[in-house]
């Protein structure tokens, strides 16, 4: 059932929970997505853990106000449901752009967070910008085929392993987003740089990789040492639904034991040698 809060600055932010259990996860979607593309994570967590799945501002059921947006405000945003709902600390999923908000957040509000993972989200990699958005940003204004714009990149993002039949909607999923929405989530986007966040994060982080060129993992373990890093077998970037087994895998894996996992990460330099323990 959908369900909304308001937050400080007047904005409905629209959200759904399902299940019980600690601790808490708190899904974060795309850019011009929505939260209705957790539904395999919502199935397999909810009998073991209180699932929420958040629209963003600008996006699904939410308010789609014609003004700037940021990283920043997204994330407080997130931090205002997880105070509404009082889930305390809490596990941050985000896919895509949603990774770039969940890290936002264990930036700002570390107190309510427990632990974060990232989704196939090339805009965690500092330096992004240049290699993914940088021929496009001169075209994503007002005056611009941003319509146009937004279709190329997106069309580019998909890997060869995406399903074809995900990819010819894009058209019609992106009629549905108001003008506005387009390049002001685009803006917030394509302006925010990730490399102080992971700098600032101290709590366990794992990133789920599908395949896409040129991401440099490497150069997040610099800035957050603690990062455990996972990779998906026959999917592209839309993986949480192609392969949701492999997907809750390690999830569930990275969220049973977070702190260990994050510990050896920063003792081994990345090498994964951990002993879990028997269940």
């Amino acid at each position: 059932m959908t369900e909304w809060i308001t937050t400080s600055d007047g904005t409905r932010i629209a959200y759904h929970e399902v299940g019980a259990g600690t601790p808490p996860i708190l899904f974060v979607h795309g850019i011009y997505g929505n939260r209705l593309g957790f539904g395999f994570q919502e199935q397999y967590f909810s009998s073991t853990h209180r699932c929420v799945a958040v629209d963003l501002r600008g996006n699904g059921d939410s308010d789609k106000p014609n003004e700037p947006y940021s990283m920043a405000q997204y994330a407080d945003d997130v931090a205002e449901v997880i105070d509404h709902l009082g889930l305390g600390r809490t596990v941050l999923v985000g896919h895509s752009m949603g990774g770039q908000v969940v890290i936002s957040v264990a930036e700002r509000h570390p107190d309510l967070v427990a632990a974060v993972a990232s989704l196939d989200s090339p805009s965690n990699i500092p330096g992004w910008q240049d290699r993914f958005h940088g021929p496009f940003d001169h075209l994503m204004t007002f005056d611009g085929p941003y319509r146009e714009t937004v279709r190329s990149f997106l069309s580019a993002a998909y890997l060869p392993t995406d399903n074809p039949e995900w990819v010819a909607g894009l058209e019609e999923r992106l009629a549905g987003i108001p003008d506005h929405v387009i390049v002001r989530a685009w803006q917030a986007m394509s302006a925010y740089s990730p490399t102080e966040s992971l700098r600032r994060m101290k709590c366990p982080y794992l990133y789920i990789d599908s395949g896409q060129p040129d991401i440099d993992l490497d150069r997040i373990r610099e800035l957050c040492p603690q990062l455990a890093v996972g990779k998906t077998v026959g999917a592209g970037h839309k993986a949480l639904q192609d392969v949701p087994d492999q997907i809750n895998a390690m999830l569930n894996r990275f969220i049973q034991h977070a702190d260990g996992i994050a510990a050896e990460m920063i003792r081994t330099g990345g090498v994964f040698q951990y002993n879990f323990p028997k269940a």
